[in-house]
């Protein structure tokens, strides 16, 4: 049976990278003695995958993973043994059985993140909530490095076009909530750094931003 699930990822969780957060979760199931599937080959490994990455350094309350077990369970039992077993600040939050045949990663179209934007004085506020309907309107070219066949191979790409929407969610004294949704394809998606230096660069009196991810989104439901 696979199980796609939504989790958390919060607190000093948000340094682990990647990697470290399948393992994380691949020893929280091997301590519930949940029985997963394992791929084939040489270095056969648990049938358990995280659909899309996340920047070290933030916050999710919108991960979701997938797993393919052996034991026949219910989803409700899936989740209890296994939040028993996560550590604190990771925890499922929501679960289902996933029918599909298309592997969660290769479905992720777009990732939601919630700035929020901490202003030096009330006057920055009032010109970011002026500017963000405009933030979209121009180009903003940033230059990706790859390195190639031992070569630093420079690639220009426009930030604005993979950024799908800025909506205020909401303002509190100096502090500004927005939420951005950018586009994931298959040649990748904006670093959260990269669009972090936007903001920065594109209003003015910025003090700090705080970053979380609270959602993906899919081509079709898969939870």
């Amino acid at each position: 049976m696979k199980i796609v699930f939504k989790y958390t990822k919060l607190g000093k969780l948000k340094f682990i990278s990647h990697l470290d957060n399948l393992r994380v979760l691949q020893r929280a199931l091997r301590r519930t003695g949940i029985m997963a599937k394992y791929s084939e080959g040489f270095n056969p490994h648990p049938k358990l995958s995280i659909a899309y990455p996340l920047s070290l350094g933030v916050e999710s309350i919108g991960e979701i993973a997938e797993v393919d077990i052996i034991n026949d369970i219910s989803i409700s039992e899936f989740v209890d043994r296994m939040n028993h077993c996560l550590p604190h600040g990771m925890l499922i939050t929501e679960a289902s059985e996933y029918l599909g045949n298309q592997s969660i990663p290769s479905m992720v179209c777009s990732q939601v993140y919630l700035f929020r934007i901490s202003h030096n004085d009330e006057e920055s506020v009032n010109a970011t909530i002026s500017s963000l309907n405009g933030l979209l309107d121009n180009d903003y070219m940033i230059i990706r490095e790859k390195k190639k066949k031992n070569k630093i191979v420079k690639k220009e790409m426009n930030l604005t076009s993979f950024i799908l929407g800025i909506e205020l969610i909401n303002i509190e004294m100096l502090d500004i909530d927005i939420k951005i949704t950018i586009h994931v394809s298959d040649s990748g998606s904006l670093k959260v750094d990269e669009v972090r230096e936007f903001i920065y660069n594109s209003l003015d009196g910025v003090k700090t931003i705080e970053v979380q991810r609270t959602a993906l989104n899919f081509i079709d439901k898969v939870i």
